[in-house]
């Protein structure tokens, strides 16, 4: 039991920085990038906050520089515009990640933990996520520097964003975002403070069924 707990506890870190992965996708920038890289991020931006609802299947890599050893982990998530995200983990245990604006919880079939955002140090981290799913573009435009921006050409053209964090709190936690997709975010690499690499990648991506299940709701339930 003290092993899983453990488990789960680090699941809930690499859980948190995927949030962070999600809200650092999009967001367009500031100096860094040129007028066109702007106005192609824009493109991006708003072609992936215009959805609202997005189901997904990921697996998770978390390469832990001070231990030389990967860490994976595989699951569902599901994006619900104005409601929240929540991320079923499948393996190596089975756990949910709940987030809405209000708060984070952890659940287990055995334990549940809950943190109130407006309390919490993750709460910089939550927002950000959160403005960047409801079309908040000012506050997003505070806090990331775009890099660089690559984009094809079509109606199925692909795009790659490369971010580095403005504010305070989101320097402390990583150093560097890289993500790519069409249109949907398909893969997303974050290089964090400490030198690990966290490597994401979404797949089935979808808008179907549109609505939450009575469990999914639920789950949401626990985090209002």
């Amino acid at each position: 039991m003290i092993k899983d707990n453990k488990k789960i506890r680090a699941m809930l870190r690499v859980g948190l920085f995927s949030l962070i992965t999600f809200c650092a996708c999009t967001p367009i920038s500031g100096m860094a990038a040129s007028t066109a890289e702007l106005q192609q991020a824009q493109r991006v931006f708003t072609q992936l906050a215009s959805q609202s609802m997005v189901r997904a299947n990921f697996i998770q890599q978390k390469q832990i520089a001070s231990v030389n050893k990967i860490f994976k982990s595989t699951g569902q998530v599901v994006f619900a515009k104005n409601v929240g995200v929540l991320w079923n983990i499948q393996s190596p245990v089975q756990a949910d990640l709940i987030m809405t604006e209000y708060a984070l919880v952890q659940k287990t079939a055995n334990t549940q933990n809950k943190i109130t955002l407006d309390k919490s140090q993750y709460a910089a981290v939550a927002n950000v996520f959160l403005q960047l799913m409801s079309g908040n573009q000012k506050t997003l435009l505070q806090n990331f520097d775009l890099q660089s921006v690559q984009m094809g050409q079509g109606a199925m053209a692909t795009w790659q964003i490369r971010l580095t964090p403005k504010s305070a709190m989101l320097k402390k936690l990583f150093q560097q975002v890289e993500a790519s997709g069409g249109q949907y975010v398909q893969r997303i690499v974050i290089h964090e403070k400490s030198n690990s690499i966290t490597t994401i990648q979404f797949n089935q991506q979808r808008n179907q069924p549109q609505q939450l299940s009575s469990s999914e709701n639920a789950l949401f339930q626990l985090a209002k």
